[in-house]
């Protein structure tokens, strides 16, 4: 078992990667919001790429066991997914939920949901990367300054808190609905710092902030699918679609 979500791990998952020969590899992807949400992916498709280039890939159960109920949550980018997930022979569960891990006897245990309800299901394994459930630092959901889910709750494209105006934010514990990513924190930044000036001034606050997050999706060693979204999943492609058009898998975008 193995995260990549620790930063000191992501070794440990390659050399799992690498002396895995047969058995089954699950991969799993829990309830948003996550830290980058193409991350459970990477890890996925980058193991994959490499058990094709040894050819063990045909003995190795690949499953990708998501919460959610869609492969990635901006369409125009599931088709290029969609042919890796084919080409690789990845099982996909939807609305499958990890909720315990048996280390020693190697079985995951997922709540399932469907439509009477929810059931446990178990899933043997020889190699288990998890993606763990995320929320905001305990800080900022007892701070008063929260919503009711515990992130820090702002005005999407001001980002001023919408109850204290001396107050602004920005990264992964905003409760805006962008992608947390460091692209996103790259374009926040900028509108945080405009507008807390504006707002010491007592200017209108002109600046603004449109949900910009990019996650590059490496689908194979050599290729990334360059996902560039907005709020609403609008696209806001940073490059001309002749030079890299993000919604494909790209030498470019690697």
């Amino acid at each position: 078992m193995t995260s990549n979500y620790r930063y000191d791990l992501a070794p440990y998952t390659w050399s799992q990667t690498k002396s895995l020969k047969k058995g089954r590899a699950l991969f799993t992807q829990p309830p948003m919001p996550i830290k980058c949400a193409g991350a459970p992916q990477k890890a996925m498709y980058l193991s994959c790429d490499h058990w094709r280039r040894q050819g063990r890939l045909a003995d190795i159960e690949v499953s990708f066991c998501n919460a959610g109920q869609v492969l990635f949550g901006v369409s125009a980018y599931v088709p290029a997914l969609q042919d890796y997930i084919e080409r690789y022979g990845i099982n996909v569960d939807y609305q499958h939920r990890l909720v315990a891990v048996d280390g020693p006897s190697k079985i995951a245990h997922f709540m399932v949901a469907g439509e009477d309800g929810e059931h446990q299901l178990e899933h043997p394994f020889d190699l288990l990367h998890v993606v763990p459930p995320q929320k905001a630092p305990t800080f900022i959901a007892d701070s008063g300054l929260a919503n009711e889910a515990g992130w820090l709750e702002l005005d999407p494209e001001t980002l001023q808190h919408v109850h204290h105006p001396a107050v602004f934010g920005l990264g992964d514990a905003s409760g805006t609905s962008n992608a947390k990513t460091a692209a996103a924190v790259r374009q926040q930044a900028p509108v945080v710092a405009e507008n807390l000036l504006a707002s010491l001034d007592d200017r209108p606050l002109s600046a603004a902030y449109f949900g910009y997050g990019a996650c590059p999706l490496t689908v194979e060693r050599g290729r990334v699918v360059l996902a560039e979204f907005g709020y609403g999943g609008q696209l806001q492609p940073t490059f001309p679609r002749w030079l890299n058009d993000g919604t494909q898998a790209t030498r470019l975008a690697w």
